[in-house]
Formats: C-alpha cells, structure tokens, sequence
C-alpha cells in the first residue's frame, strides 16, 4: 500500500506519508497511498504473468460525494498479450454472470457500445471530429449550443468534460450497459494511441445509469512515450499544485519488456456492488463510510 508514485493524472491528488528510519536505517523519503494497483499490476505483467487481477484498497484525497469515498476497494485486471476489445468481453461476462445472481431482472446482457464522438452528437449537438481536426472549437460549439457552465476561455479537456458530464453521462446505460469507446488521444492517460485513428485511444468506460463503472486501456506499453506524458503530468501538477511525486523508473523500465499489446481495465468494486443491489449512494455499501464524517 506504501508506493514511490500513487499515479500522475493531474486530476487525481494522492494521500502522502514519510518514512522516517527510526528502527534500522535507510533514510527518510516520501510515500503515497496508490490510487490505483495499476502500476505494480503492470510490474508484475514485465515478469511475465500473462494475466493478472487484484481487488485492492485505492485512494484518492478530497473525493466525497454520493459515488466517491476517499478510500475504497478498485478491482483490476489485465492481459499480455489482449486487446481491450477483450477486456471489454471479460467485463462484459461478469456482468451478465453477477447480474444473475443480484438482479436478474435487469437487463446486463443487453450491452450498447457506443463512441464518445456518437454519444456527444446524440446528447449534446457536438462535432468532435472537427474540434479534434482544426474547425470549431469544442468551447465554441457549446456556447453556441447554451452550456452555460461553458466559459469562454475554458480549454479543451474543460469544455470537454463538462458537457460529458451535464448532458451525456446522465443518459447513458438505461437500456443495458454502455460501453462508451475510444476517447480523444489527449485523454489517453495510460492508453496507446488507435492506429488507424490517431486523434483518438484505446479506451473506454462502463456506464449503469448514469454512473461510472469501470475504465479501461488498450495499454500503451512505449516506455519513451510513457515518460513523455509522465514528464507532461509532472509538469501540470507542478502547475497545479507546486509540487509532484517522481517519476517510478521501475514501472517504466517495466513497460520495455513488454513484448505484445497489453488491455486492462479498473472497475470501482463499491460501485459495482451499489448498482447490484440498487443502491441509492456509494455509502450504503460501505460498512464504514468515510464521506458521512468529514
């Protein structure tokens, strides 16, 4: 539980400890709580582990709403050599199979797969292929549109995100599962760029209802391209905050030695477990929530 790097998404602030060698040496350095198993999950695919899960404890600082607790239980799984596209089918199944056995009349084998580029033209009028190639602007369009929580000089991914989150993520899944794909190559994080369509990655979410399920990469396994983005994290968090966890050399000489394409996927098992039972929030699942008392 006790990490050199939590992960570098800038959006993400991590909980920080100090080891202080009190009892037997070494020296004093900084560690984090992870906000994800992905990095050590991917350490131990280097070894040559060609499938691999885990349902561990993450944490994430300042996260408390109905469906965020600042602690709580992640389940990940990848493959070497899979797609995502296979992952999706793994996530797919468990649906189905937990489905069954929770809330059988629910639909969970009616999986819709939808883009990210269909889902904005369908619920908010957006051309994101045009905002990706050089023609109107993703902030522009909204204006445009009426998002009024759309400033004039929000950038991109800002513009962006609020529109998914006003007007698209509350529409998705009411008929089965959403798996929305292949989201813009800014937004790739640790996701490999497509191929064919390089304006866009390999990844995509679930959706319930309305709510967030899982997240999932056709992971990017180019450790100078990794370094990139992580100096580029680096550098926003810096920006943001005034400081940064180091770069985790382990984890990107890691990365070299994987010889194929790599798909892994993090579920958020709480509320996976909230949607099952129908649940109406995050800590009614949770047998020692932290949000009711902070």
């Amino acid at each position: 539980m006790l990490v050199p790097n939590p992960g570098l998404e800038p959006h993400l602030i991590p909980f920080e400890t100090q080891y202080r060698p009190q009892m037997g040496g070494g020296s004093s350095r900084a560690y984090y709580l992870p906000t994800s198993p992905e990095y050590h999950l991917k350490k131990a695919l280097a070894w040559g582990v060609p499938r691999i899960f885990e349902i561990a404890k993450s944490f994430r600082n300042g996260e408390r709403s109905a469906r965020h607790e600042p602690e709580f239980f992640m389940l990940e799984w990848y493959r070497h050599p899979g797609s995502y596209l296979e992952i999706a089918d793994d996530f797919s199944r468990l649906l189905v199979r937990l489905g069954a056995l929770w809330a059988p009349t629910e639909p969970w084998g009616q999986r819709e797969d939808l883009t990210v580029t269909e889902a904005l033209r369908r619920h908010a009028g957006l051309d994101l292929v045009a905002a990706l190639s050089g023609g109107s602007s993703l902030t522009e369009q909204a204006r445009a549109l009426g998002f009024a929580s759309v400033n004039a000089d929000d950038d991109f991914e800002t513009a962006f995100h609020k529109v998914l989150i006003e007007a698209v993520e509350p529409k998705l899944g009411f008929q089965g599962p959403c798996f929305l794909w292949d989201y813009p190559a800014s937004m790739c994080a640790l996701a490999r760029v497509k191929p064919s369509m390089p304006l866009f990655c390999e990844r995509f979410e679930v959706y319930w209802r309305g709510i967030e399920l899982a997240n999932a990469f056709g992971e990017l396994t180019d450790p100078v391209e990794q370094r990139r983005r992580c100096e580029e994290d680096q550098a926003k968090r810096r920006e943001l905050y005034g400081c940064t966890p180091p770069l985790d050399e382990e984890f990107l000489r890691a990365l070299g030695q994987l010889t194929h394409p790599a798909g892994g996927i993090a579920v958020g098992l709480d509320r996976l477990v909230q949607v099952l039972l129908g649940a109406p929030t995050l800590q009614d699942v949770v047998a020692f929530p932290h949000a009711t008392s902070l």
